[in-house]
């Protein structure tokens, strides 16, 4: 999807802040475990070639299935909310990711603006109003998590700020 190697760089600390979580995983839920994976191999997979142009929407609807997957009956605060807040904005971004294969031709003029999502779809600020919040939302949790809970909440933050990082190329 991205040739950049910056771009390339950014994106295997996005795929290794999906992992972090699961480093400290005791007490974690399977359903958060399965989740963080499927963030790091959904990272992985935008800078192998030859992957199919639209792979990244396939992504993102099973990334947003995925955090209403995470957030079932035996959710905890402390790590599930952190990974569904995650998984819905890595998984919007994703959504708002342009089409290789909408990419205007070569003799037709570029559009002006900022332009994201398939099919011509011009989004404007949205992407980095998402960043922003993702952000904003992790910051807050983290923040209004007690003290003494906050071991977890700490490597949650760490991979979500990772995240954030390797999900940066797609806003801008």
């Amino acid at each position: 999807m991205f040739e950049i190697p910056a771009v390339h760089a950014a994106m295997i600390v996005g795929a290794v802040g999906a992992l972090v979580p699961m480093w400290r995983a005791h007490g974690t839920d399977c359903r958060v475990r399965i989740a963080h994976g499927a963030m790091a191999v959904s990272m992985v997979a935008m800078m192998l070639p030859g992957m199919p142009a639209g792979i990244h929407l396939l992504e993102g609807v099973v990334l947003i299935a995925l955090a209403v997957f995470v957030t079932g009956e035996t959710m905890h605060r402390r790590t599930a909310v952190p990974c569904a807040v995650d998984l819905t904005a890595m998984g919007v971004l994703l959504l708002l990711a342009p089409m290789s294969a909408a990419a205007p031709a070569a003799s037709a003029p570029a559009p002006s603006g900022h332009h994201h999502g398939g099919g011509g779809i011009s989004t404007g600020w949205l992407p980095l109003v998402v960043l922003v919040c993702w952000a904003l939302l992790t910051l807050y949790l983290f923040r209004s998590t007690p003290r003494r809970e906050r071991s977890g909440v700490k490597t949650a933050a760490a991979g979500s700020a990772l995240m954030i990082l390797g999900m940066a190329p797609m806003a801008v």
